[in-house]
C-alpha cells in the first residue's frame, strides 16, 4: 500500500486550522503578558509605598488609594505592621520589612513569569510567520491552477 500525499487544498485547510489555533494561543499569551505587566506595576507601587512608610518610621501623612483614582490623606502613628493579601481571599499581618521582602519575591516571580510568557509568545509568533508563508505559497499555487 502506498500512501499518496494529500491534495494541496487539504494541506491548505490543515495549515489554516493550525494557524487559527496558534493565533488564538498567541492572543491568550499576549493577554497574560499584559496582565503580568499590570500586576508587576501594582507590586512595584506597593513596594515603593511600603518603603516610604518604613523610611518615615511608620509616622507621617500618606495618601491612601480608595479606588477609582480617589485618595484620602491618612496620618500614620507608629505603623509597624501591614495586612497583606496572600491569595484566595485570605490576608495575613506582617511587619513592614517582611511585607517589603514579600513584594520583592513576588516581583521576581512575576518577572520570571513575564520572561517565560514572552519567550513562548516569540516562538508562537515565529511559527505563525512560517505558517503564513506556507499558506500564501500554497494559495498562490492553487489560485494559479484554478483550484482556489
Amino acid at each position: 500500500m502506498s500512501s499518496t500525499p494529500p491534495p494541496r487544498k487539504e494541506v491548505l485547510d490543515e495549515l489554516l486550522l493550525e494557524f487559527s489555533n496558534l493565533k488564538a494561543y498567541a492572543d491568550a499569551l499576549r493577554q497574560q503578558i499584559e496582565l503580568t505587566a499590570n500586576i508587576l506595576t501594582e507590586l512595584a507601587l506597593s513596594k515603593s509605598s511600603l518603603e516610604e512608610i518604613k523610611a518615615r518610621g511608620g509616622e507621617g501623612e500618606v495618601l491612601v488609594h480608595v479606588g477609582a483614582g480617589n485618595y484620602i490623606r491618612v496620618q500614620l502613628h507608629a505603623l509597624n505592621n501591614v495586612i497583606m493579601g496572600v491569595g484566595a481571599g485570605f490576608s495575613v499581618e506582617k511587619s513592614v520589612s517582611d511585607a517589603i521582602a514579600e513584594m520583592e519575591t513576588r516581583i521576581r516571580q512575576g518577572q520570571e513569569q513575564s520572561l517565560k510568557l514572552q519567550e513562548q509568545y516569540g516562538k508562537v509568533s515565529q511559527r505563525l510567520a512560517q505558517l503564513q508563508e506556507q499558506i500564501d505559497s500554497i494559495y498562490a499555487r492553487l489560485e494559479a491552477t484554478g483550484q482556489a
